[in-house]
């Protein structure tokens, strides 16, 4: 990955939301959005064309094995006292980790800008994506344990470079009913399904999940979960609300399934955290997101995540895996 390339995209936009003065972001989001690293903050003079990244002292040697951009600058938060008073900050707590004065708060500009994302961004998340589902068809349909399966897909992340976004669900039959199960070291098989949700990370996250079936109940409800993503990715698209969307397919889900709930959100964007945001408001063009309906029982659950680009008219699907998996 060049960093540069994302990061001169993102100083001309930050430049614009400062109105050119000298920024600061604090906040640990927008600091890795832009730095690639979880700093203390990140100084911007426009005009020297000074950037520089502020870390903690034990952190100094840490950084050096991050994709920080050659034109940023990594300092210790005692010499962040020389940097040029900022006028532009992202939260009051900047004048504790960097000179500034005169404040124009710009967190919210930021975070949208942060949610839609440049064409290099979406390049190199593309990129993440491929590499995540190369890594999911090795462990797919699950063969060992919930936990021997996740520890794979640690191991698999770990050994190609990437960090795991979050730890893996692995969740056989009634586990597959919880959104969020633990995997347990003693579900060795399963009968009905297999549902596993996985994201690697390298700056930014992926997010994918598939559910394998084997039982005619399990595909049925499979088959309902399929047709509820499919039409979301036909109806959403930039300047859509989400919610509603989200409202419509939850009933019809569970008209089609009786004895099964569809209890979570629709999705929710994706960046330099799983978690960037969540799906309210109208949807911005450019926002990488996920689409997740799943349905639940006390027997069993299904749950099929695509992670997608919302553009203009449409959405762009970045996940290639089967929708319908079947052992």
């Amino acid at each position: 990955m060049k960093s540069d390339d994302f990061f001169l995209e993102k100083v001309e936009k930050l430049e614009e939301l400062a109105e050119g003065e000298p920024c600061a972001l604090v906040r640990r989001q927008n600091v890795e959005w832009i730095t690639h690293f979880p700093g203390l903050a990140f100084h911007a003079d426009f005009e020297s064309e000074e950037y520089t990244l502020v870390v903690h002292r034990m952190d100094s040697r840490a950084v050096r094995e991050w994709p920080i951009p050659e034109t940023v600058e990594v300092i210790t938060h005692d010499e962040a006292n020389r940097l040029t008073p900022a006028r532009a900050v992202d939260d009051e707590s900047a004048a504790r980790k960097v000179p500034c004065y005169r404040v124009k708060n710009v967190n919210e500009d930021v975070t949208r800008a942060r949610l839609s994302k440049s064409k290099s961004e979406l390049r190199f998340i593309e990129e993440l994506v491929e590499a995540t589902e190369r890594i999911l068809v090795k462990v797919l349909p699950p063969e060992d344990s919930e936990a021997e399966v996740a520890s794979d897909l640690i191991r698999e992340a770990t050994i190609r470079g990437f960090q795991t976004a979050f730890d893996p669900i692995v969740a056989y039959d009634e586990g597959a009913g919880v959104p969020h199960h633990r995997p347990s070291p003693e579900e060795k098989t399963w009968t009905k399904c297999a549902l596993v949700d996985y994201g690697i990370k390298m700056v930014y996250c992926t997010d994918i999940t598939r559910t394998v079936v084997s039982e005619n109940e399990a595909g049925d409800v499979l088959e309902v979960v399929v047709n509820a993503l499919e039409e979301a990715l036909r109806e959403l698209q930039a300047g859509v609300n989400p919610k509603e969307l989200e409202e419509e397919l939850r009933g019809w889900m569970e008209d089609e399934a009786p004895g099964f709930e569809f209890p979570h959100s629709l999705g929710h964007h994706v960046g330099v955290t799983v978690h960037e945001g969540r799906l309210m408001g109208r949807l911005p063009e450019g926002a990488v997101i996920t689409v997740e309906p799943g349905l639940y029982s006390d027997e069993f659950g299904i749950r099929v995540e695509e992670m997608v680009v919302v553009g203009k008219r449409k959405c762009r699907t970045l996940t290639k895996l089967p929708r319908v998996w079947e052992r």
